[in-house]
């Protein structure tokens, strides 16, 4: 009696679950019909393709470019670049922002260039780095420098934010550094960690993009950006506009996955 019991709540919930599920996407679904009818207005409003494309011919466009070999290496080229600034922006994020949290005369002797960074337009960092590096690798310097910032500030907040009565105990005890580190101070960061890594997804990918634009590596997708707005293409800089958003979205959601992060609640 006690095993149908337990079955059939498992089978409640499990409904229930692809019910919210289902709940979800009929509402995206339902967002994203409602704004292409706002941009389909928008285009016969404005009524030149010089201008503003169509959804039409900016989906028809996008699906052509994913027909042809060399978007997919243009895509992987800026995937690369922008994961290594990503990836690094992390990693040295959570590594300066754990041992600032600890010691806060290294936070106060770092934080200052927190600020100046978070403070500082993307197209000043861009610039200067074009002066200092070859155009392949300004794009990754500059994803790290607007990304860096937020990670570390994050990872500060998240390390100051564990229960000092747990810190008290542990200290009492003897618990060791490392031990307190891994077992306290880490787990109570990771929320604050993954909401801000969720949110460097995006600017990251922004930040690399205009990098390109300006820097003009051969192979990436800023460049197609600057040759479709040369050529007069509203279409084909809408295609790749959809690219790196779809980049962005994709990228996000698989690092939700695997830390476990809730991107429902946030997007939602």
């Amino acid at each position: 009696m006690m095993v149908s019991t337990t079955h059939r709540l498992k089978n409640k919930n499990n409904t229930g679950l692809r019910k919210s599920a289902f709940a979800v996407w009929r509402r995206r679904i339902l967002l994203i019909l409602l704004w292409t009818a706002v941009w389909e207005a928008a285009y016969l409003i404005i009524g030149r393709d010089v201008y503003f494309p169509s959804p039409v011919a900016a989906v028809t466009t996008f699906f052509r470019l994913l027909t042809e070999q060399n978007t997919w290496i243009v895509i992987g080229w800026s995937t690369y670049r922008t994961l290594l600034a990503i990836v690094l922006s992390a990693v040295l994020g959570v590594l300066v922002g754990t041992l600032s949290g600890l010691n806060r005369t290294l936070y106060e002797a770092i934080n200052p260039l927190m600020v100046v960074l978070k403070s500082t337009p993307v197209v000043s960092v861009i610039i200067i780095a074009i002066i200092w590096f070859r155009s392949t690798d300004v794009p990754i310097f500059s994803g790290f420098l607007m990304c860096f910032p937020i990670v570390f500030t994050s990872t500060v907040a998240g390390i100051r934010a564990t229960d000092p009565k747990l810190a008290e105990m542990c200290a009492f005890y003897g618990v060791g550094r490392a031990d307190r580190l891994k077992k306290l101070y880490l787990p109570s960061a990771k929320p604050y960690i993954s909401a801000s890594v969720i949110s460097i997804i995006g600017i990251c990918w922004k930040a690399v993009a205009a990098a390109e634009v300006l820097s003009m590596p051969r192979l990436s997708i800023g460049a197609n950006l600057f040759f479709a707005k040369t050529a007069l293409d509203p279409a084909l800089l809408f295609a790749w506009t959809i690219i790196i958003v779809l980049l962005s979205f994709i990228f996000e959601t698989l690092f939700a996955k695997v830390s476990g992060y809730d991107k429902t609640s946030k997007h939602l």
